[in-house]
């Protein structure tokens, strides 16, 4: 069954080049690099007279009593540095060739038009707890969009399984997303389930969230992350299965790169992303591969897969991250011979989750604050969808409660109804500070990517353990920050609320965290060394569907 052949990236080809990351480096940078003169420095209302950069500087500086500038400069964990003050001069936007919304690289949205929602409303739950189809039923009735089934089954989990987990929801026409993880069974159930409700599966618009590599690395399934060719074998089955799918349901979205694992493991923006391009290419290769894999064109294979970013504290950040994501991909596509500039390049799907690294079972109300602050972030990037995880999802002794899951619905609900957030399509367009960190985040991911690459991909890097190395030394200069209060963490280490960690049931210390992953990357939360009495088991595996 191939889709043609034009376009066709074999595994062999793409092993080979790598994807020429320098083509595409160069062309980041001479965004990075335009010389400051080509930029109007002057307000385009003549009624204001021209202030020079100096003059801004000048007034900065005297609004900080005599400290210089240079004191609010900072640097980021991926070592890219952000200034305080940002200026046409220096910062411009004239020359960025980001496009328009809608149009290629795709940096400021996938569409040129906002929906009349924004994005899609998401909720996870864990099928293995009996609340779970009154839950589901809850968050269906109460203006939640979709719902994503969490992977915690083993590998022989069956529709019976998955149909008592979802309860009537399948039936009533709500959008059921999962998390299949290395086994392509669990979406072939899903699907049986949708049918035995009598759904058109042509019309189904599921993610099935079929990842073996993600698996590998949250430590699920029987996926081995040190096996790298039982990973490619995992790719390439899991690839047939995405074909036969396509055949089946061919809106649905059956694959996908989940980044989120490798930051709640304590990697850094930049590398999360260019772990998600790699995996973006190990599904390329698999799915243009002819002799293992299905045999489809780029193009084809690029409509089968959706991808999971993190969203954390950092809402500029965040909205940085997800037009990065869309630039790169738009180049490793173009490398492939898709065509974004024609109009006929896929769009890319992308779903965001509120991060559990950045949760704290110490005042876990100051989650909601972290959460609202990521979900901003996330939606002003044009993400697709977004899914929050609930305030108390690390909290002592318990699983999230009714009110957790109740408020994760709420903080999406009312910056969609109320703030209206959705209603408008790249608000960071033209911004001369989250244009630069666009550019710089872009740039930095990319340098990464290649570097996975040379290596002979995701799987191959996380086989030698190079990239579970990358994460942990990133993971320990966060520590370091967070010691040295370079990185504040709100009722942890700082405006410690001493009653509410009572209540919490954990306590601050300066111990180390209570346990350690076994299996898998693991999940690091920034403030389990301050905590004793968390509960990090009970999160719910991943949300990266």
């Amino acid at each position: 069954m191939h889709a043609g052949k034009d376009a066709t990236v074999t595994r062999k080809s793409l092993r080979e080049s790598h994807i020429p990351v320098r083509k595409v480096t160069a062309t980041l940078r001479t965004v990075a690099e335009t010389s400051p003169s080509q930029h109007d420095t002057a307000l385009s209302d003549p009624g204001f007279a021209d202030v020079s950069e100096s003059d801004w500087e000048a007034a900065a500086e005297g609004a900080l009593r005599g400290e210089p500038l240079s004191s609010l400069h900072s640097t980021l964990l991926d070592g890219i540095e952000t200034a305080p003050l940002y200026t046409a001069h220096r910062h411009g936007t004239e020359a960025d060739p980001s496009g328009l919304p809608g149009s290629a690289p795709f940096t400021r949205g996938a569409a040129a038009a906002s929906g009349a929602l924004g994005w899609e409303v998401r909720q996870i739950h864990d099928v293995r707890l009996a609340g779970t189809p009154d839950a589901v039923a809850v968050d269906t009735t109460s203006g939640v969009d979709a719902v994503t089934v969490a992977r915690g089954w083993d590998a022989d989990g069956d529709a019976v399984a998955l149909a008592a987990g979802i309860g009537d929801a399948a039936g009533a026409g709500v959008p059921i997303h999962l998390q299949s993880g290395a086994s392509p069974v669990h979406a072939a159930a899903l699907l049986d389930v949708f049918d035995r409700h009598g759904v058109e599966l042509a019309d189904l618009r599921s993610w099935l969230g079929l990842d073996p590599i993600a698996a590998a690395a949250s430590g699920w399934h029987w996926a081995n992350p040190g096996d790298c060719a039982t990973l490619d074998s995992s790719m390439c089955s899991a690839a047939r299965s995405a074909a036969e799918i396509a055949q089946r349901s061919p809106g649905a979205v059956p694959l996908e790169a989940d980044g989120s694992v490798f930051t709640d493991a304590g990697a850094s923006d930049a590398t999360e992303l260019a772990a998600m391009l790699a995996t973006g290419v190990a599904w390329l290769r698999a799915l243009c591969d002819d002799a293992d894999g299905p045999g489809f064109n780029a193009d084809a294979a690029a409509r089968l897969l959706g991808f999971t970013l993190s969203a954390g504290p950092d809402a500029f950040l965040v909205t940085a991250k997800c037009r990065a994501l869309r630039m790169c991909w738009t180049q490793v596509l173009g490398t492939c011979g898709v065509d974004g500039a024609s109009g006929e390049a896929p769009p890319m799907w992308l779903h965001a989750v509120t991060a559990t690294a950045m949760l704290s079972a110490v005042d876990p109300w100051v989650n909601m604050l972290r959460a609202t602050t990521a979900t901003f972030g996330a939606a002003n990037g044009g993400v697709d969808a977004i899914t929050v995880r609930p305030f108390d999802a690390v909290s002592a002794g318990q699983a999230s409660s009714s009110l957790g899951w109740r408020v994760a619905a709420n903080t999406q609900l009312i910056l969609r109804h109320e703030s209206r957030i959705g209603s408008v399509i790249d608000p960071a367009g033209g911004s001369w500070y989250l244009e630069d960190l666009t550019r710089k985040l872009a740039h930095a991911a990319w340098d990464r990517f290649g570097e996975i690459e040379a290596a002979g991909g995701i799987c191959a890097a996380m086989a030698s353990g190079d990239l579970e190395a990358s994460i942990a030394a990133e993971r320990a200069l966060r520590d370091e920050q967070i010691a040295a209060g370079q990185h504040v963490l709100v009722g942890v280490t700082d405006f410690v609320d001493s009653q509410a960690a009572q209540d919490s049931g954990a306590s601050v210390s300066a111990g180390e965290p209570a346990g350690t992953p076994t299996v898998g990357l693991g999940v690091h939360r920034w403030a389990a060394p301050y905590e004793t009495g968390t509960n990090d088991e009970a999160v719910t595996g991943d949300a990266g569907s």
